[in-house]
């Protein structure tokens, strides 16, 4: 690692002004760093080039890609940290800044509660048929689902996918499976929770919330596994809208079998469904409140100083920068 003297005055890049809260900037400063703020929520690749350049830090307060070229325009570059946690969608080139020695680091959890309380909001609003009931649709009286008759299927039992069944038998809901990598035996015992595999969640659920990573692949829920849920369910995605075959899924909305709401644009066109068939957000808004924000900011701030002056941090992702960095 580089002399502490060495260290004091390196500059670190913050983008976006929504995350990262000024008194956040102001402890950076404090720190010993120089802060330069790229006020964009999605600042274009030619412009991370030549906003990274002589930076030694960089806090990914935007919703702006790293790709390779950006990892290499950067020069002085040692860590990244991303106001998030799904650090591997915004930094696509996260495997070439690890063998160019650069610390990656997250905020996971950050925004778990707040992604929660909208997972619960569609579910509700989807399955009391706010939309096709109100203003927006043309029906005045029908008799719904509530959450005290409901199966509820949560695929990713991480920070949010718990928080989300927390949230759920609170509310008291029937039943609340889940489906995750490996089984939580704790989290089974302390929620009243069940394990089942996806394919068995997938037709035993009238709901379906998604919390798993774009990592585990595009078209996750493809065609054969949208078919395995039941009649009349509905799929809720707060995660990330490449997560399902949306062909697939719009197929079978307009045959009158599923039901879904995205928080995010579907990234194809969704013509004439009606929303109380296929609700999105104008734009992923989950995440976005002012309790969730300050905790982001809090914790990347933290992350960021840590990386910097000691190479280390407990949301450090990919320790194994180390070996690649240069002395």
């Amino acid at each position: 690692m580089t002399d502490q003297r060495e260290r004091d005055g390196r500059e670190i890049l913050v983008t976006d002004s929504l995350f990262i809260d000024q008194n956040n900037v102001e402890e950076l400063e404090r720190a010993g760093f120089r802060v330069t703020r790229l006020d964009k929520p999605e600042a274009t690749e030619a412009e991370l080039c030549e906003a990274v350049k002589g930076k030694s830090g960089y806090i990914l307060g935007g919703i702006e890609r790293v790709t390779k070229k950006v990892i290499d325009s950067a020069d002085r570059l040692e860590a990244i940290v991303f106001a998030g946690s799904a650090y591997a969608e915004f930094i696509p080139a996260w495997k070439d800044a690890t063998a160019k020695g650069i610390a990656i680091g997250n905020a996971p959890g950050a925004n778990a509660s707040s992604v929660a309380e909208y997972t619960v909001t569609l579910s509700l609003a989807m399955l009391r048929n706010v939309f096709e009931l109100g203003r927006t649709g043309t029906k005045k009286f029908q008799t719904t689902r509530s959450l005290r008759d409901a199966t509820f299927g949560i695929v990713g039992l991480g920070k949010t996918g718990t928080e989300v069944a927390r949230l759920l038998k609170a509310l008291g809901t029937k039943e609340v499976l889940y489906y995750s990598k490996t089984r939580k035996a704790d989290a089974e015992k302390k929620l009243s929770i069940k394990y089942a595999e996806l394919d068995e969640l997938l037709g035993k659920s009238d709901v379906v919330t998604l919390h798993v990573p774009i990592t585990v692949g595009k078209n996750f829920i493809d065609a054969d596994k949208l078919r395995k849920m039941k009649d009349g369910s509905i799929l809720i995605d707060v995660a990330n809208a490449e997560l399902v075959d949306f062909d697939a899924l719009k197929s079978e909305i307009k045959a009158g079998r599923l039901r879904a709401a995205y928080d995010a644009p579907p990234h194809r066109d969704y013509g004439d469904i009606p929303p109380w068939q296929f609700f999105a957000s104008n734009m992923q808004t989950a995440y976005n409140t002012i309790d969730a924000n300050a905790t982001t900011s809090s914790m990347v701030t933290k992350t960021i100083v840590n990386l910097l002056k000691t190479g280390s941090d407990k949301y450090l992702v990919n320790p194994e920068y180390k070996s690649n960095r240069k002395r």
